[in-house]
């Protein structure tokens, strides 16, 4: 399959319940062996759109077309969904008292006895399961059951998979390895991903492109580089990492805490003002400023500054965003 080739595609597609718009002229494909984050605030939109990617809802107006065909219409199937289209909901649907192995292996029952044991070997060792093969379900942590359902869905190889907010509810640890079965499907699998998610951070990790979704519209797709480094304005800004604003009106710019740095030396400062708050994250210390006008955060690896310092900051002019 080429490179580039669509696989899945929405043109014009809205959607509203009841007098309620949710979704609007919504334009995005899926390409082969992508992996497409769809990033939104809760009540965005995303998860109707998803549902109707997977064809268990039909759109108001607009096609969905798989693999250059139009798709028929949900209402009139007897069975909804799409035998190459898998949606992985966030409540995982596994049977709580088979196993791991039981579990994806369930997907394979019409198959060739050897080719089953095969593909579940196969699937266990690339979502990180095999420690956990002969665990029943309803005994998994929630990272091991996405992992799991992740596993199932592949079983049959489908086209495209689509997932409900997969690292929701998931603590850092199960997150990291979640990211890493991930990792290891994208290589190994090729299978094309929508998985839609409110955090930035599962966004730019994880996906090759990035839809932004807002109020039932897209207003910006790209790669994380481009959508991070180049916001079309200052809501995608803001919703996808730590952000300063600097000047007013026409003159206003942004830029990214991590392209800040201080300097000792007061000529060679752009901006100074006095640290009012110091916060630890974990591996970087993020350092927040005031000058009485603006404010300026800045990171560091370690802790230089006492609140109340004054300090010199400066930054290149090529970092600066405009929106």
């Amino acid at each position: 399959m080429a490179k580039n080739k669509s696989v899945l595609r929405a043109d014009k597609v809205s959607k509203q319940f009841g007098d309620q718009p949710v979704l609007s002229d919504i334009n995005l494909e899926l390409r082969a062996g992508e992996w497409l984050a769809i990033l939104g605030e809760s009540g965005s939109g995303k998860s109707t759109l998803l549902r109707i990617f997977a064809r268990f809802l039909d759109a108001d107006q607009g096609k969905i077309i798989f693999n250059g065909e139009e798709l028929k219409s949900v209402s009139g199937e007897l069975i909804p969904g799409h035998e190459s289209i898998r949606l992985i909901h966030q409540e995982f649907e596994l049977f709580p008292n088979q196993t791991v192995e039981e579990n994806i292996s369930y997907s394979l029952r019409f198959y060739d006895s050897e080719y089953r044991r095969e593909r579940v070997e196969e699937l266990l060792e690339v979502a990180g399961l095999d420690y956990v093969r002969t665990h029943k379900a309803k005994l998994l942590s929630g990272g091991e059951k996405q992992r799991t359902a992740i596993a199932k869905a592949l079983a049959e190889q489908p086209d495209v998979l689509l997932l409900d907010e997969p690292f929701a509810h998931l603590d850092n640890h199960n997150r990291r390895v979640l990211g890493d079965a991930i990792e290891n499907m994208q290589k190994q699998q090729k299978t094309s991903c929508i998985f839609v998610t409110h955090e930035s951070s599962d966004a730019l990790a994880w996906s090759d492109r990035i839809a932004v979704l807002k109020n039932g519209k897209i207003i910006q797709v790209g790669t994380p580089s481009e959508v991070y480094n180049q916001p079309v304005n200052s809501y995608v800004a803001e919703l996808t990492g730590g952000i300063n604003w600097l000047g007013k009106g026409e003159k206003r710019h942004f830029i990214r805490p991590e392209k800040v740095k201080p300097t000792k030396f007061q000529e060679k400062s752009k901006w100074q003002g006095k640290v009012e708050a110091i916060r630890f994250k974990g591996n970087y210390w993020e350092i927040r400023c005031t000058n009485g006008q603006e404010q300026l955060s800045f990171y560091r690896s370690k802790k230089t500054v006492e609140i109340g310092d004054t300090v010199f900051l400066t930054y290149a002019a090529k970092d600066l965003g405009n929106i």
